[in-house]
């Protein structure tokens, strides 16, 4: 019985083993054409003094987190493809519960192979002249994808199973010998907590997330299609305006974060009224949305997320002026969003002026921002107070009201002035 056992799991592991491998051989192709594409872009001494930022000059426990992300994103992306289907046929091998799940994390550790030697090779390039034991370097990057593919396969205590898999990641990428040591018993510690692979059921995760944020996200990315995102452009217009007002200008320190705090504010609003303005052109509420088992403060509160997330890409050219000004777009962006939500799910009648209006109270907003520091507070603390004010008004909306025509009635078919 015991040698059926054993030929069995070897079974296993060589199922597994082929599965990983074709996911590996299929995310090759992209990982290594994105390396090529990187290296003719930023030139070979700006493609090699990268990883030497990262693996030799950085410290231990941020060069774990960078790696931690990348082996935590190519893991996720290789679990649905390892994973999907384990709850079949072969759960009915003679094979316990945790054979089936350290069988899944083999795979998708090999999976995250195109990854592991990309990190690897970066390595090499950007410590050869440094001569570290690439030996320890190799075994935490292994180590760091293993436990990257034991956060993220099925398995009873998630919570848990995700903190302490990550943390052992970090410990192992950081490159460090006392933390690649420490790293070995968290790793134990995760595939003890971990338990029997857990069966997913299929169209669970799609049916939970699609009327609550996918689905009305995806109508609104239809709705906006690329023209609807243009937005980026008289923000990034405003965020050139302030580099220019704080280059040519010498100010003291405290006028000159009041400036950056003022554009960073001004450029997420001057976004946000934009965007807000092309949804509601192209996105009506239909009456059969309003039938979904969401609350009115639910639908305002997945708007402002649909507008608010895009408007974070702001913080990269807004870094390049001042921290000052990043914080004053975020600080800015939860009241923001929330107030354009509001007036994309307003009555009708004012539609026609929620571009002048959202830009009339995100320029103000932005000057008071600028002339009292503690506003970026009070923007916090105002959010609630507008999810409330708007779902309130979303509530009146009566989605059947007559829509008067926008354009002339002569040359309409369906008009009786022309006749």
């Amino acid at each position: 019985m015991r040698n059926t056992t054993l030929r069995t799991t070897a079974a296993l592991v060589r199922f597994h083993a082929q599965v990983g491998s074709r996911v590996a051989i299929r995310a090759l192709a992209p990982v290594l054409a994105s390396a090529f594409g990187l290296f003719y872009l930023l030139r070979p001494e700006l493609y090699i003094m990268l990883p030497r930022r990262l693996f030799a000059e950085a410290e231990p426990i941020a060069r774990g987190l960078l790696i931690t992300a990348a082996l935590l994103a190519a893991a996720a992306a290789a679990r649905k493809s390892v994973c999907f289907g384990l709850g079949g046929w072969l759960r009915s091998l003679p094979v316990g519960g945790r054979a089936h799940r350290r069988a899944a994390v083999f795979a998708i550790t090999l999976a995250e192979t195109p990854i592991t030697f990309l990190l690897f090779a970066s390595f090499f390039v950007g410590t050869r002249d440094l001569r570290p034991p690439y030996l320890l370097e190799a075994a935490g990057l292994l180590l760091a994808s293993a436990a990257a593919a034991a956060a993220v396969v099925p398995a009873k205590n998630k919570f848990w199973r995700v903190v302490i898999g990550a943390a052992a990641a970090v410990l192992a990428g950081s490159g460090n010998p006392a933390y690649f040591g420490i790293s070995i018993p968290v790793f134990l510690a995760v595939d003890y907590l971990g338990g029997p692979f857990e069966k997913i059921r299929a169209g669970t995760g799609r049916r939970k997330w699609m009327f609550p944020i996918r689905f009305p996200a995806l109508i609104g990315v239809r709705a906006l299609g690329l023209s609807g995102w243009s937005g980026y452009f008289p923000a990034g217009a405003v965020i050139g305006m302030t580099a220019l007002f704080l280059n040519n200008n010498v100010l003291s320190d405290h006028l000159r974060e009041a400036a950056m705090r003022t554009g960073g504010a001004l450029s997420a609003a001057v976004f946000l009224a934009f965007t807000a303005g092309f949804l509601v052109a192209v996105r009506a509420p239909w009456p059969w949305s309003r039938s979904w088992p969401r609350s009115a403060r639910h639908r305002i509160l997945s708007d402002a997320l649909f507008l608010g997330l895009p408007a974070l890409l702001l913080a990269v050219p807004l870094q390049w002026i001042g921290w000052a000004a990043v914080w004053g777009a975020a600080s800015f962006l939860p009241a923001g969003a929330t107030r354009a939500a509001g007036a994309v799910n307003a009555p009708r009648e004012s539609r026609s002026k929620i571009l002048g209006t959202l830009l009339l109270e995100g320029g103000l907003a932005a000057v008071v921002y600028g002339l009292w520091t503690e506003a970026g507070i009070a923007f916090l603390f105002l959010t609630p107070l507008l999810v409330e004010t708007a779902a309130r008004r979303e509530q009146t909306l009566k989605v059947t009201a007559w829509d008067e025509m926008h354009h002339d009635a002569v040359g309409d078919p369906g008009s009786w002035s022309s006749i």
